[in-house]
């Protein structure tokens, strides 16, 4: 055996500095495992013996890259499950917008609807609340009526004043607001 034969140094010699494979280990880390290495990680085989294809094998082979694998087979279910979840976020934002624009409409109603009934108590608790025309027809229909019920009499061969008459079978009514208002149009 001779002395070069013991020469360690001349296998070092073909190998990279352990410097100059970090850039080597963190392609591998990154292609393998999608990751940087841990500081630990690089350490180790920044130092080892291990060259590039033997650093893959090992992490192709290692726990952290099966698991991988197997959360990757779940990535369409959870893509698709990603679809449904967004698609009926869309439909309860929809359903959400129907529903305000029926609330408002039902609002709209029930306010029209309660205006009406203002309106009817108002009419309802102030008889003498008639229109113009309103009125000249109530004063008409009165003042017809009356004319049917009122007999005028002739001259009396005693006195000669004329005198009007109610006949006895309507009674006599009082004078209404609206029979003076009409006496006041009709002396104007």
């Amino acid at each position: 055996m001779k002395i070069a034969d013991l020469d360690f140094d001349k296998e070092e010699r073909g190998r990279s500095a352990p410097k100059d494979r970090i850039p080597m280990i963190e392609e591998v880390f990154e292609l393998v495992l999608n990751r940087k290495p841990s500081s630990r990680e690089l350490s180790f085989y920044k130092y080892g013996v291990q060259d590039r294809e033997e650093i893959i094998e090992k992490l192709l082979k290692d726990k952290e890259h099966k698991e991988a694998l197997e959360k990757s087979k779940e990535v369409p279910e959870l893509e698709e499950n990603v679809k449904q979840a967004e698609h009926k976020v869309l439909q309860l934002k929809q359903q959400i917008e129907d529903t305000e624009e029926e609330i408002k409409q039902t609002r709209n109603l029930l306010d029209e609807k309660n205006k009406e009934i203002a309106i009817l108590r108002r009419e309802k608790n102030d008889p003498y609340n008639f229109t113009h025309s309103d009125a000249l027809k109530y004063i008409k229909g009165l003042s017809e009526n009356s004319r049917t019920n009122i007999n005028t009499s002739t001259q009396e061969s005693d006195q000669e004043t004329h005198f009007t008459s109610v006949s006895a079978s309507t009674p006599i009514k009082k004078r209404s607001f609206l029979d003076k208002v009409y006496d006041l149009i009709k002396s104007n």
